[in-house]
């Protein structure tokens, strides 16, 4: 994996700036690449060809190429260009994706499986086309001013040329979700190339436009096959998916946690290679951890297997570090423990580790899609339920005092609840961890894209909630997460599940296969079958949590007290009451004590 910038000015100070500031991305190469008004660079992390002949930026003719990424059936490409009359004069898939970009042009990422994001310099045209992949697995930031245009693949990187300006809206997002979505960042002049699309940029008229390539809402086709025919064929596709992921010149390992994801890729990758490492990070806390459920997993398939157990020690140490390996205000506490198991991984000699994202938005795994729907079907016919909500509202300074755990919280998201006319509206609740509150941050509460939920009118309304996640939560939170957290260890991330082949083929499978009779990612776990006894495969789901509250509470609590100071940007009096009643003992969300934590610890950093 590799890392990727460029700017409208030939500048080799700031670009070697710029490099230096994502060398964690690429320890192995660097390169750079002058036009009068292009300033290119790269940093490689050697995976496949491990020569210098992989070096970047690569240029073929009038192409010059900066790119970061796996294209998994490089080989046949190249031989279809082979074909053609091309020729090659190394074993890297950056060669092929140059030279199929000259043959093809933008038509070659239909040609591509794999995760990517890079740039094409063509010098005749005087155009720079950027392209990320169909889910968003590689990242990749620009700005777009009338002075400059700028693209790296993290935030990080173009702060040199950022003016810096915080985005309220996107911090609005990032308290409300702890990320932040819809294609912002925390920089008004800073944005994120949305996942599955092209961008266009003209460097004499200094003018861009951004196009879109896929979709996955095209292949919602439902398809009429038996179950037994729906499961061989998922079966084959995420063989078929696994197995490209294999594709390295370096060692490969597995994220373990136990759950049926990461299990079905650990099982399939065991059975058709064999002597497999398997990594799994666990806690002494026992509600959360989930590694006894990867051991057992790992005993039933025979691979190599570590684990560590994270605690609130060295989750400190890591903390200390946090907003260094995530540059941009990010909330997703399991961040800690991906970074944990990265350096495991990496300390075993492993350079590539494939993780088993997208199964819960694919195949509907997440809990809260059951408590949504379930919550939208009891409500949403309750007669007079809007003035229940009035009713609550004005008296919820008198039922505030009653002794139940947490009722501020509880009150505010019944009468949200209630107050809810979609699904869209009972989902973003559900999402939300400051809502009404979010203006005592001083801030307006965001609104987001309602477009899936329209999906969800036509099939089932829960799809509508996967596709949401599939379109936000995936790609800026999951996504970014495992992407720094492997990148600042220097090893690569792979998503077999996200080819895709195994996307469009799981959009077409009739939602009545995804969760059947209270039990979620029903075909999956059908496959899993397969490879694993009943009881290793139906379990209560966990998730990726953490000890937070615990560890607040004894270990990390001096960490409020160190960044709880008065901020220019958000009202700080809402942050510290809360935490005055945490510190008294009282129940409060405790995700809105991090989420504060961490924009300030971000902020100290880097403003």
């Amino acid at each position: 994996m590799c890392g990727i910038a460029g700017f409208t000015r030939n500048d080799p100070q700031t670009l070697q700036r710029i490099l230096t500031s994502i060398a964690h991305r690429g320890p192995d190469d660097s390169g750079s690449f002058f036009d009068t008004q292009l300033s290119l660079g790269h940093v490689r992390l050697s995976i496949l060809d491990l020569s210098t002949a992989g070096h970047q930026p690569m240029a073929y003719e009038h192409l010059v190429l900066v790119y970061n990424g796996e294209v998994y059936n490089f080989q046949d490409i190249r031989k279809e260009l082979e074909a053609e009359g091309y020729s090659f004069h190394s074993h890297s898939d950056s060669e092929v994706v140059v030279k199929a970009w000259h043959r093809w042009g933008e038509a070659a990422l239909q040609k591509f499986h794999g995760m990517f994001a890079f740039a094409v310099y063509d010098k005749k045209r005087k155009r720079l086309t950027l392209c990320r992949d169909r889910v968003g697995v590689k990242p990749l930031y620009f700005i777009d001013r009338p002075d400059i245009f700028a693209f790296a693949s993290e935030l990080r990187a173009l702060m040199p040329l950022s003016r810096r300006t915080i985005d309220r809206a996107a911090l609005a997002h990032f308290f409300t979700l702890g990320y932040i979505t819809e294609n912002l960042a925390i920089f008004e002049d800073v944005k994120k190339l949305p996942p599955a699309h092209i961008l266009r940029y003209d460097l004499a008229a200094k003018r861009s436009e951004i196009v879109r390539y896929w979709s996955i809402e095209e292949h919602y086709r439902q398809v009429q096959k038996s179950e037994a025919e729906l499961i061989e064929e998922l079966e084959e596709r995420l063989i078929a998916g696994v197995k490209l992921r294999m594709v390295s010149d370096a060692p490969v390992g597995v994220f373990l946690s136990g759950g049926t994801d990461s299990s079905l890729v650990s099982a399939i990758l065991q059975k058709h290679y064999g002597e497999i490492h398997t990594f799994t990070i666990g806690f002494a806390e026992a509600k959360y951890d989930e590694s006894g459920y990867a051991k057992a997993v790992a005993e039933h398939l025979g691979t190599y297997h570590t684990h560590r157990i994270l605690g609130a020690t060295q989750a400190k140490e890591i903390l200390q570090n946090f907003v260094d390996i995530y540059d941009e205000p990010f909330g997703d506490s399991s961040g800690i423990p991906t970074y944990l198991v990265s350096q495991v991984a990496k300390e075993s000699g492993v350079k590539v580790v494939l993780s088993a994202d997208g199964g819960d938005e694919l195949f509907c795994g997440y809990e809260r899609y059951r408590w949504s729907y379930g919550l939208g079907r009891k409500f949403g016919k309750l007669p007079l339920r809007k003035f229940l909500a009035q009713f609550i509202g004005a008296c919820e300074p008198c039922l505030v005092r009653l002794p139940v755990r947490n009722m501020e919280h509880k009150l505010g998201f019944l009468r949200k609840i209630l107050q809810s006319d979609d699904w869209y509206a009972i989902y973003s609740t559900i999402l939300a961890n400051y809502r009404d509150d979010i203006e005592k941050l001083g801030l307006q509460e965001p609104s987001f894209d309602k477009k899936p939920f329209e999906v969800g009118q036509k099939l089932h309304p829960m799809q509508g909630m996967m596709l949401w996640d599939f379109y936000n939560y995936l790609p800026n939170d999951i996504l970014v997460k495992v992407d720094r957290a492997t990148m600042a260890t220097s090893i690569e991330g792979r998503e077999p599940l996200l080819d895709h082949s195994i996307i469009e083929y799981a959009a077409s499978i009739p939602f009545a296969y995804k969760y059947r009779n209270g039990e979620s990612k029903y075909i999956l776990k059908k496959v899993l079958e397969r490879y694993l006894p009943k009881e290793l495969v139906y379990r209560k789901k966990m998730g990726f949590g953490i000890p937070m509250f615990e560890w607040f509470r004894s270990d990390l609590i001096d960490l409020f007290d160190t960044y709880f100071t008065d901020d220019d940007v958000i009202d700080m009096e809402y942050p510290r009451k809360l935490l005055a009643r945490f510190k008294a003992g009282e129940y409060v969300n405790v995700n809105k004590l991090w989420f504060v934590l961490v924009y300030k610890m971000w902020s100290e950093r880097y403003l």
